[in-house]
């Protein structure tokens, strides 16, 4: 079994990270989550909470630390013989590629 302090970081970062996700469906709605204005839904512009603490892709963010923090108290000698840390490492990546990729495609872009 993972030692206390491994589940106390899970408990904070998957509370942060749902968080986060959750502040995010509330802010834009679905549509907004799964790229509805690319399909013409009105997606309203929201400067509010998940948006004001400084984080350019909160969703992003919030899944990456409930994977960090999963990983933390799943982690034992066998699911490291089937390389799972590597694997959430690898899902973790596609979020940073991810949120690099939407960057250079938003439409906020004042230049």
């Amino acid at each position: 079994a993972a030692p206390a302090s491994c589940w106390a970081v899970l408990v904070v970062a998957v509370a942060a990270g749902q968080t986060l996700n959750l502040a995010m469906y509330s802010a834009i709605g679905n549509a907004g989550v799964y790229y509805g204005f690319k399909l013409g839904r009105e997606v309203p512009w929201a400067s509010g909470f998940p948006f004001n603490v400084g984080l350019r892709h909160p969703q992003y963010v919030g899944v990456v630390l409930t994977l960090y923090g999963g990983l933390l108290v799943l982690l034992c000698e066998e699911l490291a013989k089937i390389y799972f840390p590597q694997l959430v490492f690898v899902w973790a990546f596609m979020y940073v590629a991810m949120s690099a990729m939407e960057q250079v495609g938003d439409n906020d872009k004042t230049s």
